[in-house]
């Protein structure tokens, strides 16, 4: 069965909607964030500061490409993931890609509320007025990118009206 790639900004729901859809699916579930970070071990703030953006943004790619067609997985991309190295083609090409669109005011919230997890583009130190307009800025230029999903979500939406959704890609 084919692969579903979540994808969209950090704290969209990705991992959590994603292990819920693929237990209804009966496909196994990859957060590649977490992937990542077991082969390296290394959180990724610490591979953003060690190495480089560019490093891991070719450990994203090589993580991404290691995904095989029709392996029934539900993949949690990172939030760049599609923005980066045709990334956003493979994906296309080898699944049914998912665009979690969350509110930008919504994800700046949480994700200011988050700000001591593993979110190397944030600056732990920022007020809130700038969290907001750093992701704020990060979605506009990501937006092209995310919008070339298969399926576009707005909003929260439940594992239930997401597998009706996916039903036009995925006999489920």
């Amino acid at each position: 069965m084919k692969n579903i790639y979540l994808i969209g900004m950090p704290s969209s729901g990705k991992s959590t909607l994603g292990k819920e859809l693929a237990r209804n699916l009966g496909y196994s579930f990859t957060d590649m964030d977490k992937l990542i970070e077991t082969r390296e071990q290394k959180t990724i703030s610490e591979i953003f500061s060690g190495q480089g953006e560019s490093h891991f943004r070719d450990l994203e790619k090589k993580t991404l490409h290691g995904f095989q067609p029709d392996q029934s997985i539900v993949i949690a991309t990172g939030g760049g993931v599609p923005c980066f190295n045709d990334n956003m083609e493979f994906i296309k090409n080898n699944g049914v890609s998912v665009f979690l669109n969350v509110d930008v005011n919504d994800l700046a919230k949480r994700l200011y509320k988050a700000q001591g997890n593993n979110r190397p583009l944030l600056d732990k130190s920022q007020s809130e007025e700038a969290v907001i307009d750093t992701i704020k800025k990060t979605f506009e230029e990501r937006l092209p990118f995310y919008k070339q999903a298969d399926i576009q979500v707005d909003g929260e939406i439940s594992v239930t009206q997401l597998l009706w959704l996916l039903d036009q890609y995925i006999p489920v």
